[in-house]
């Protein structure tokens, strides 16, 4: 079973890894894939067979109290700050001898994506760069080219939730049960929005048509949904993990992206933002809110870290699992590995 150590007291991460590529012609690209609430790397597995036609070494990762990796302690919960990110991306370079990033930086290197709510696992590692001791930041930095930022929810920036989706699942007056099959079909439903520019939540759809296209999690059968995901993981430590002020999320994200001393750490190290047009609308509004701070720092002069956005036109949040093909190639295009993709 494929573990990577994440500290000293014995914790690991769990992680699924389609190896390097064979007869790749240029350094591969090492894609690594964090999940968000509910559904664990699982959910990714389709993408799996794919990868490798891009020169992308795919790995999925089960964060801590998910499948096979170590539980969170209390303590754990109170602390989450990318701590597990920073020591998984490290032994992983030094155990798997990835190749560094190319000269041009549009081959080699590792690229870390987070999906959803796993933004908030991930960010915190360029939030504290400053924190992190200068030999762990050098030794990842010939490796780490960029930050992906996959359909992440409005409560990432700091942005509160409202009672349309997320907070179901702190709904004590229901299930466990009740609280997954509503949240799981909410989560993957397909809404068409009024307008995807307007930046006015009026013309975000709160609840999917009728006559829409069946949600993702509706078309899994049970055997399926159980695979890929873990519920009790989610009373354990997600919903703890976000009792946070929201003002220490907007922090996070302003250090991340936004501040000119901390983007000195990796300097080259920029970030995408990735998201999907019928997403539910906390990731619309969430989208929205990258592009908000980003025209603010602008205007304030601050430069911060490169930031690119770019929109899966026709997908939901889950389109990894409905249309596995067509994703693979939209991440291998932001990647650049789009060229000359080995069929």
């Amino acid at each position: 079973m494929p573990l990577i150590s994440v500290n000293e007291q014995g914790d690991n991460l769990f992680y699924e890894d389609t190896g390097a590529p064979a007869g790749a012609s240029e350094p591969y690209t090492t894609f690594i894939v964090v999940h968000g609430t509910a559904f664990h790397g699982g959910v990714f597995r389709r993408l799996l067979p794919l990868a490798p036609r891009y020169r992308i070494r795919l790995v999925l990762v089960n964060r801590r109290d998910y499948p096979k990796s170590s539980p969170y302690t209390e303590d754990d919960i109170a602390k989450i700050r990318g701590n597990d990110a920073v020591a998984h991306d490290e032994h992983f370079v030094e155990q798997e001898n990835v190749p560094k990033v190319s000269s041009d930086r549009k081959s080699g290197g590792v690229v870390l994506m987070a999906w959803s709510s796993g933004n908030g696992y991930t960010l915190p590692m360029l939030s504290y760069t400053d924190s992190i001791p200068a030999d762990t930041r050098e030794a990842i930095a010939p490796f780490l080219r960029s930050f992906m930022i996959f359909d992440a929810p409005r409560w990432i920036l700091g942005l509160p939730t409202l009672e349309h989706g997320f907070d179901v699942l702190r709904d004590d007056s229901l299930t466990l049960e009740e609280r997954a099959r509503r949240f799981s079909e909410w989560v993957g439903a397909y809404y068409t929005h009024a307008s995807l520019s307007s930046r006015d939540m009026n013309d975000l759809q709160l609840v999917a048509d009728a006559g829409a296209r069946t949600g993702t999690t509706l078309t899994m059968s049970a055997d399926d949904e159980r695979a890929v995901t873990c519920y009790d993981a989610v009373q354990r430590s997600e919903v703890a993990a976000r009792t946070a002020a929201p003002e220490i999320y907007a922090e996070r994200v302003r250090r991340a992206l936004f501040d000119d001393t901390l983007a000195q750490y990796w300097p080259k190290c920029s970030v995408d933002v990735v998201w999907c047009e019928h997403s539910p609308w906390a990731i619309v509004d969430g989208v929205w809110g990258f592009e908000r701070l980003r025209k603010k720092a602008d205007e304030d002069g601050i430069k911060g870290r490169q930031l690119k956005v770019f929109m899966i036109p026709g997908a939901n949040h889950f389109p990894h699992w409905d249309e596995p093909e067509k994703t693979m190639k939209f991440f291998a295009k932001v990647l650049g590995s789009l060229v000359s993709p080995k069929l």
